[in-house]
């Protein structure tokens, strides 16, 4: 059965028979750069991006320390790549006025109300934060639609952790993703897309942490409805996720070849072409 729930985001309609967005996720690419930050926003609109995605957090919030055994570490980093409110603020207001579509990945309750008031559109829920209830419960109370990416679990766990959203009404989208960063394109795994699409009445995407170009058009063929790349100014940077994101010239080659797999896939024009009509008078 063909699954039709559409979701909209920020004037966006995503789901089936709908052009395939392209999120570029510059997340904390910018190293706590706030020009670089604003730089990686300018490269991402002339690739063509649909949305930009941003990390809004605290460090030490951001990592249970007593859960986590790396946790220490991870917030050591962070918080060096951490940009100040005062710096987010300006951010946003950098990349609304050159019209980009932009949104957050949140990590506490408390980052929620500071999302809320820069007037975040949609949230993304990192693979991390699935079975995150506390966050999860404080998400369903801004009434925004969510972005979930569904690394390291499995059918019957997001089916218990999207109970509650279904229960309260709330739009969501589900991101077939493997928490590996890079991921080998051999463990691409995109048949999970398909399973995806086969137990959940929502769109379905796929987050891709291959580095280069040649699989978000096999994961549109596979079925995927939206897109996300990481994303930055310059892959020869080790540190965060740099090293294996895509440029903005990568992303037009994206843009283009998702575009493609979307009229191949769906040939919106066939019945105004009618491609058989010569053939017709043949069938018996």
């Amino acid at each position: 059965m063909i699954k039709n729930k559409i979701v909209k985001i920020d004037g966006v309609e995503i789901g089936y028979n709908r052009p395939i967005p392209v999120i570029a996720e510059i997340g904390v690419n910018h190293l706590g750069n706030l020009s670089r930050a604003k730089k990686m926003v300018d490269l991402a609109n002339d690739g063509g991006a649909d949305f930009i995605k941003f990390q809004t957090y605290v460090a030490e919030r951001r990592y249970d320390l007593n859960k986590n055994p790396k946790a220490e570490q991870f917030i050591k980093l962070t918080k060096e790549w951490q940009l100040l409110e005062s710096e987010e603020e300006e951010l946003w207001t950098y990349a609304r006025k050159q019209k980009a579509k932009i949104f957050t990945s949140v990590y506490d309750p408390e980052t929620i109300k500071f999302a809320e008031k820069l007037e975040n559109p949609v949230y993304k829920v990192a693979a991390f934060e699935i079975s995150n209830t506390k966050l999860i419960a404080e998400l369903i109370k801004t009434k925004k639609p969510l972005i979930i990416s569904c690394g390291m679990t499995n059918i019957q766990e997001i089916k218990k952790n999207i109970k509650i959203l279904e229960e309260n009404n709330v739009d969501f989208i589900l991101l077939h993703t493997v928490s590996s960063y890079p991921l080998q394109k051999i463990h691409s795994n995109l048949k999970k897309i398909y399973e995806l699409k086969n137990n959940f009445d929502c769109p379905i995407g796929h987050s891709d942490h291959t580095p280069g170009t040649e699989i978000p058009p096999l994961a549109v063929a596979a079925g995927a409805q939206i897109i996300e790349k990481h994303f930055t100014d310059n892959p020869k940077l080790r540190e965060s996720d740099n090293f294996f994101s895509i440029t903005s010239s990568d992303l037009k080659d994206i843009k283009h070849r998702v575009n493609k797999a979307y009229e191949y896939i769906y040939s919106p024009k066939f019945e105004e072409a009618d491609p058989e009509k010569f053939m017709r008078s043949f069938k018996k």
